[in-house]
């Protein structure tokens, strides 16, 4: 007779909060298994550290087992993983439990069908992109990344105003439920199991390209709106993409970028202070706040940044072979993108994509034309042409 193991849903972890199918699986189990923080919810729990649950589990003589995790089965849980150890010993079912974000936006009184979910609990990764293009994000902490020092990284990027509402403990006797901006609850203190919902009336819509009317431009160089439109989409930008911006400018190129890579970042790099200080105003004014300015001369100021997934050239004063070199050791399999307008940019970039091993290489001259009103009439007025090269590294450092 087949074995039948059960991953229940503990909601938060008090017996209020186990659903009817959990409770009525608990009272039917033969054998239950649990961290010591869930064992309280059956008193013939087996206490035991979760990288053993599923080894105890499937050792037992029991012919019914369940399993308690945290939260709902389907909710950023180890359910999956769990299923997955115990599907060779016996027929496995996922009893759902209540999640987090429902306990805590039923505790606000606030719906979360409109809301971003977010997990940072020991995770890599950044909240910024998530805040920037939505009005709510919901996210779970913990480790490096704990309520506190999220709700810094916030003040950190001009979002120090923005309204948090703090989750920590939540269900148990020591709930504690606090409001405040993120600029307040940075320096908070918190027991590790917190939760946050930012809310940003103002974040900006993601979907929506940069045009160049919404730039401040000043005197320095600007990549026209056509030519970043196909650019960056030949870049093929993932949402969790880190993207290099090499030679910002405005930061006309580096903000398409960012809506793009919605929960990613993206390194605008630039060495003219002008440009950095229109930059940081573009930034601001078009809520792009998962850029990260980065002052210096390329490829020196490179060295120390993340690997990127993709990369747009727009100035390399000419260490053109330099950065694409760098990039391709730091990614293999980067993407790039080049802009260039003179004949001779054109051929070194050429040049180097071809010497450094990068593979479907492409190249295409991009003309737009713009209509004025000349009295009566439209008269159609061209931009300056501009060559767009894009490959892909072909797996090998250089």
């Amino acid at each position: 007779m087949s074995r039948s193991f059960y991953i229940l849903g503990a909601g938060m972890g008090v017996p209020d909060g186990l659903t009817g199918a959990a409770r009525h699986a608990l009272d039917t189990a033969d054998a239950v298994f649990a961290t010591a923080r869930l064992a309280a919810l059956d008193s013939r729990a087996v206490v035991c550290p979760f990288s053993e649950l599923a080894a105890q589990a499937a050792a037992s003589a029991a012919q019914t087992v369940a399993v308690l995790v945290s939260g709902d089965v389907g909710f950023f849980s180890a359910a999956a993983r769990l299923r997955e150890q115990l599907a060779p010993h016996g027929a496995v079912r996922l009893v759902p439990g209540l999640s987090s974000l429902q306990y805590f936006c039923a505790k606000l009184g606030t719906p979360y069908d409109d809301v971003c979910v977010r997990s940072l609990h020991g995770r890599a990764g950044s909240i910024l992109g998530a805040v920037s293009y939505h009005k709510k994000v919901f996210v779970l902490t913990g480790g490096a990344q704990d309520a506190a020092r999220l709700c810094r990284t916030l003040d950190e990027a001009g979002l120090g105003a923005l309204t948090v509402h703090w989750g920590e403990a939540l269900g148990g006797a020591d709930e504690r439920i606090v409001h405040g901006t993120a600029a307040a609850l940075a320096v908070a203190s918190g027991s590790g199991l917190v939760v946050l919902l930012i809310e940003h009336p103002n974040a900006v819509n993601a979907r929506e390209p940069v045009r160049d009317a919404m730039l401040v431009r000043g005197d320095v160089p600007m990549t026209k709106e056509e030519v970043r439109w196909v650019a960056v989409a030949k870049l093929a930008v993932q949402p969790r993409d880190t993207v290099w911006d090499v030679g910002a400018g405005t930061g006309a190129v580096t903000l398409e970028l960012a809506r793009r890579a919605s929960d990613g970042l993206v390194y605008a790099v630039e060495y003219k202070q002008a440009a950095l200080d229109l930059m940081d105003e573009n930034r601001r004014r078009l809520g792009g706040y998962n850029v990260q300015l980065v002052a210096g001369r390329a490829p020196d100021a490179l060295q120390a940044l993340p690997a990127p997934d993709c990369v747009f050239i727009g100035g390399s004063s000419g260490t053109m072979r330099h950065i694409l070199s760098l990039a391709k050791v730091k990614t293999p399999t980067v993407r790039v993108a080049i802009t260039a307008i003179a004949l001779e940019t054109l051929h070194v970039a050429q040049t180097a994509l071809a010497e450094l091993g990068f593979v479907q290489i492409e190249i295409i001259q991009l003309t737009a034309a713009r209509g004025r009103s000349v009295g009566a009439y439209t008269m159609m007025a061209a931009n300056n042409p501009v060559f767009l090269l894009t490959a892909k590294g072909d797996g090998h450092v250089c």
